[in-house]
């Protein structure tokens, strides 16, 4: 059930789609063990992972979505990199609450390179792009998802919506972590539970009469304090 959260939060957080591109991706399978492998070939073995990994992946970055409230932001770094004359940030939460994303963005706000570590440092997932600013594979443009006026802790609600089977999913931002949270009404005793799956937090608890399921790029304490202040994310 939490694999099915977390190919639904991914699916729904991340808009962008792509063409057949090669990039490098590094990624936490679980709390102990990593994979790596490249994305946009055939005969991956895992097409389910190569999917998900390939949704975490930023179509563009720009240093104004960054909220200077909750992240430091450093002077960027200029470099040439895999073809490309890009910029690098390194952007350090200033509380514990968010993951630290370091970015090399080319000069058309084009994501490049990608590694997102948690609170202790542990890299959770990382992407790079192997191909110059001139390959022919080029992202394929998707709506962007809006922030609303509906906000904790400086995440906002992007999106909302109803799956067939009752479960709410509230998917939100800070312009750089992602998450969904996925509340559920049930009966009995659910345990909690803390797991990294796929280069994302997940936990699970049950809050009153409520099964509350947070996918994504935050700590699991922040996402205890999301799931304790639910209703001021509610419409």
């Amino acid at each position: 059930m939490i694999k099915i959260f977390l190919f639904l939060g991914i699916l729904i957080l991340s808009s962008e789609s792509y063409a057949a591109e090669q990039v490098y991706f590094k990624v936490a399978v679980d709390n102990s063990t990593y994979t790596a492998f490249m994305g946009g070939q055939t005969g991956i073995d895992n097409s389910t992972l190569n999917y998900l990994a390939s949704k975490m992946r930023n179509q563009k970055f720009k240093i104004s979505d960054v909220d200077k409230a909750y992240y430091d932001v450093p002077h960027p770094v200029s470099m040439r990199f895999a073809g490309r004359d890009i910029l690098q940030y390194d952007l350090k939460p200033r509380g514990a609450d968010r993951f630290r994303q370091m970015l090399m963005v080319d000069s058309s706000d084009n994501v490049v390179h990608k590694d997102v570590y948690d609170p202790s440092g542990k890299l959770v997932y990382s992407f790079t792009i192997l191909e110059s600013e001139d390959s022919s594979a080029k992202p394929v443009n998707a709506d962007e998802a809006e922030k609303t006026d509906r906000c904790f802790l400086g995440f906002c609600v992007t999106g909302v919506r109803m799956l067939k089977d009752g479960t709410k999913h509230i998917m939100l931002s800070d312009g750089i972590n992602k998450f969904s949270i996925f509340r559920k009404r049930i009966a009995g005793e659910v345990s909690v539970s803390k797991r990294i799956v796929y280069g994302n937090y997940v936990m699970r608890k049950k809050s009153g009469d409520d099964l509350f399921t947070v996918v994504g790029t935050i700590p699991y304490s922040a996402m205890l304090t999301m799931i304790e202040n639910y209703s001021k994310l509610e419409e």
